[in-house]
């Protein structure tokens, strides 16, 4: 099928790896013209000239800190001072720390919202104005599966990506007649750069093999593996194509059917 992304301009955060990088490298593959982010100045560079040699496609990059209040608007008019205009927002910066709830200080909490939550407000309230003046846009945010079925370990990452879920929900309803959708992702455990580092720590501390607790974690998941990056990927750039109006205020989950909960 064709995606109808020819051209378009995405801007993407969290661009210099993980889903981030994964779904800059598919909207490259069907001919979007890119604009990555990330706070690491050379790991993007990095991520952008291995988008290029693959895609041979237009990328452009601006390092930033998405904590920074103004960050995104420096960012937004990057983007619209580079292309002219911004037709997809895909957010895919935040992590959080987790543990149990009685050990986790204010500032994890703090640090959850302030880069997962608030940065992606302030991004998407820096490219609306121009997507309500073009009549058209697609915003996409990565959000995470404990946002839907949260853990008891993982909490301050799980309350983010459910403010994030009522922000997606919400304001949909707000902007569907300027022609924009506002749809989120939420993925399951996948085989990043940021599980394999979770593996690797876990396996540190216990002592046993990364093999191993990637083995119990997978006896978890009904379809009983970890997602690849792309398969996030192709649900994100699914959800930027003008293939998919009228799908707006959503998200669709990406994770083996762990969350068990009605769609």
């Amino acid at each position: 099928m064709d995606l109808k992304l020819k051209d378009k301009v995405a801007l993407i955060t969290g661009a210099s790896r993980g889903l981030g990088a994964a779904s800059a490298r598919l909207l490259a593959q069907e001919g979007a013209r890119l604009v990555l982010t990330a706070r690491d100045s050379e790991t993007l560079a990095a991520s952008a000239s291995a988008i290029r040699a693959a895609s041979n496609g237009q990328v452009a990059t601006i390092a930033e800190d998405l904590v920074a209040p103004e960050a995104a608007e420096r960012i937004a008019a990057f983007a619209l001072d580079t292309y002219g205009r911004i037709d997809i927002l895909v957010n895919s910066a935040g992590a959080a720390q987790g543990g149990a709830f009685w050990d986790i200080p204010d500032a994890v909490w703090k640090q959850s919202f302030e880069l997962k939550f608030f940065a992606t407000v302030r991004m998407i309230r820096a490219v609306l104005t121009i997507m309500r003046d073009q009549k058209s846009g697609r915003i996409i945010t990565i959000v995470g599966n404990g946002g839907r079925q949260p853990g008891p370990r993982s909490l301050p990452g799980s309350s983010a990506n459910a403010a994030l879920l009522a922000i997606t929900s919400g304001l949909a309803r707000d902007v569907a007649a300027d022609g924009i959708s506002i749809n989120a992702v939420n993925p399951g455990p996948t085989m990043t750069d940021r599980w394999t580092g979770i593996l690797t720590n876990l396996s540190d501390k216990t002592g046993r093999p990364v093999e191993e607790l990637k083995a119990e974690i997978e006896d978890g998941i009904p379809t009983g593996r970890f997602s690849d990056p792309e398969e996030v990927a192709r649900a994100v750039a699914f959800l930027a194509s003008d293939r998919t109006p009228n799908i707006t205020g959503t998200s669709i989950t990406c994770d083996g059917a762990m969350t068990q909960a009605i769609a």
